[in-house]
């Protein structure tokens, strides 16, 4: 069915046969090569950008750690001076002017620290005293109630609250000429060398405009956002672009799911790369947006050049196969038309050897062939007359056993006018061997005939020695109309008598089975004589040789050449198996006019 569907999609025409193979073996892997070396660049470039992009990411993560870093270190120093602490926790040992000033002076100085950052720190402190301070000018007069009441002092004042939390949606409270919307702020409870609290801080960072900073220029490149752990958008480098809620979920996913923690990865979305990298201290993400269409600019340039110089070669290469096509297709149609002359002309007429190259070396083979079969073909009949010569030979070489036969049925009839039973059925018996003997034709007979042979030497034996051996016999389904060859289980029915009983009248029995395995058949010859060794020391000799072993396993060979044939001996004192095996070729037998006749052969 395979052949018939190619045949059915394969042009008719040499030229049209090879257009389509350059094609499709030739065009096609072309094209195929292109898409898969631009898509190769592709990748490449992608994992260039994904690469630089991870590299930004880090560095802008980097600052803001050590930022937070930097605010957490302040802290530390405000909880450590002892000065500070002094003022915190025995305000009344002061007057307003100089406490206000002994703190400003402390924030003055700590704020120094962060010049280089370009990032400023705001400073919130109360202590437990009813007394607030800034390192900025509040909106509001402070009122020390109404920052103790404020959702920060309320966090770490619980018991079983954190010592230190991080805000990163604090809102903004100093008056400034330029702010952004959201600070950073670090939450920290200040306790001294007895860990009992003295004070509560509120240290705050304009991390909007520190990130407007570090994502400066980058327009071009892409889009910044800082994403919280739910992946909503916290800060972005531009207006009007955003995370689709698709990606920044799957970001928080993997976020949740705990994998790749400490590392960066890129997300494939819509024609956009978004690159992100998680910032374990914030809980939180930085991401990178950018358009595919700004990696695959000269990309997308070089493949349209390509492919358009690729199509005119193609148009080109198609055109010049179809000409040389022509130059070879068409002296092909004028030498297959001479040919079709020759058929007709019985073969007798040869080709003129015209043209020049592969044409004429066919013009030249094709006469050549031609001389060839006519000679084959005289052979031929000449080897016909020759068989017919050898079966003539052969019809005269069966007329003398047909005397024999016709001499036997003589006695047959006078055994039979004279009531001489024993003489009568020995002549039966050995009339159907002699017939068998007598088809020369052939070579393999049905088992159920081999077995009506086996019976017949069976009675001529018994009438001569008068011995009670029993014919057994196992065979399975319809195998008794499977072909064997001819005289193959007599002789072993022979040899068992001679060998496995001698010419004793001792009672045994002989076993023929057959079976099949695998496409098989199998035959087996078992009797329960002396066995061959015995036999062996109390053999006479004989003045005629019997039939052995060997000569059946040539004749198995010679018959089923190249094919699974082959016989083994077994002997025991208990008897004797010669296990025989050939190909399995089973004859369907019919009713026909009320005999049964064999059809057509199985294998």
């Amino acid at each position: 069915m395979l052949t018939r569907w190619f045949r059915r999609i394969t042009p008719d025409t040499f030229k049209n046969r090879i257009l389509l193979s350059l094609l499709i073996f030739l065009l096609v892997p072309i094209a195929l090569l292109f898409l898969y070396n631009f898509r190769e660049t592709e990748e490449l470039l992608q994992r260039n950008a994904s690469d630089k992009n991870i590299e930004q990411l880090e560095e802008i993560k980097t600052d803001l750690v050590e930022l937070m870093s930097l605010v957490m270190k302040t802290g530390m120093l405000l909880e450590q001076d002892s000065v500070l602490r002094q003022v915190m926790q025995k305000p009344e040992q002061y007057d307003v002017i100089n406490r206000k000033k002994i703190v400003e002076n402390k924030f003055a100085g700590i704020e120094n620290s962060f010049f280089l950052t370009g990032a400023t720190v705001y400073y919130t402190l109360i202590d437990l005293k009813g007394n607030a301070y800034t390192s900025y000018t509040p909106e509001n007069s402070l009122n020390y109630e109404e920052i103790s009441s404020e959702p920060w002092v309320q966090q770490l004042k619980k018991e079983d609250g954190q010592r230190y939390i991080w805000q990163t949606n604090d809102q903004s409270t100093e008056i400034r000429e330029t702010k952004g919307n959201r600070m950073l702020s670090l939450y920290e409870v200040m306790r001294d060398d007895g860990l009992k609290p003295f004070a509560y801080g509120r240290f705050s960072i304009d991390y909007e405009e520190w990130f407007a900073e570090k994502t400066q220029g980058s327009g071009g490149e892409g889009a910044y956002f800082l994403l919280d752990a739910g992946g909503n958008t916290i800060l972005q480098s531009a207006s009007g672009e955003s995370v689709p809620s698709v990606v920044a979920a799957s970001i928080a996913a993997a976020g949740r799911s705990g994998e790749d923690d400490s590392s960066s990865k890129s997300i494939l979305d819509n024609r956009m790369m978004y690159t992100y990298s998680k910032i374990q201290e914030l809980d939180g993400y930085l991401v990178k947006k950018v358009p595919l269409s700004l990696l695959f600019n000269e990309v997308d340039k070089q493949k349209k050049r390509s492919f358009a110089v690729y199509s005119v070669i193609l148009i080109l290469f198609v055109i010049m196969i179809y000409f040389i096509s022509s130059t070879v297709t068409g002296p092909l149609k004028l030498l297959q038309r001479k040919m079709e002359t020759t058929v007709k002309s019985n073969l007798k007429a040869k080709l003129p050897e015209q043209g020049r190259g592969e044409i004429l070396a066919l013009t030249r083979s094709f006469n050549s062939m031609i001389a060839d079969i006519n000679g084959l073909l005289e052979r031929l009949k000449l080897e016909e007359r020759q068989k017919q010569f050898v079966r003539f030979q052969v019809l005269l070489g069966q007329m003398n056993p047909h005397f024999l036969l016709n001499t036997l049925n003589t006695i047959k009839s006078i055994a039979l006018d004279k009531d001489e039973d024993d003489i009568y059925e020995i002549c039966v018996a050995l009339g159907k061997i002699l017939e068998t003997t007598l088809n020369a034709e052939a070579d393999l007979i049905l088992l159920k005939e081999e077995i009506v042979l086996i019976e017949s030497y069976m009675d001529i034996q018994r009438k001569r020695f008068g011995h009670g051996i029993e014919l057994q016999y196992e065979i399975e389904g319809e195998l008794e109309y499977a072909l064997i060859p001819k005289f193959c289980l007599q002789p072993l029915v022979e040899n068992s008598l001679l060998h496995g009983f001698g010419q004793s009248q001792r009672e045994g029995r002989i076993l023929i089975r057959a079976s099949s395995r695998n496409r098989l058949l199998i035959l087996e010859v078992i009797d329960n004589g002396i066995g061959i060794k015995k036999a062996k020391e109390v053999q006479t000799t004989r003045k005629r040789k019997s039939i052995g072993i060997q000569n059946l396993r040539e004749s198995l060979e010679l018959m089923f050449k190249n094919q699974p044939s082959g016989l083994v001996l077994e002997s025991s004192e208990e008897g004797t198996r010669v296990t025989m095996h050939c190909p399995l070729l089973l004859s369907k037998p019919y009713v026909k006019e009320g005999h049964t006749h064999v059809a057509d052969t199985d294998c």
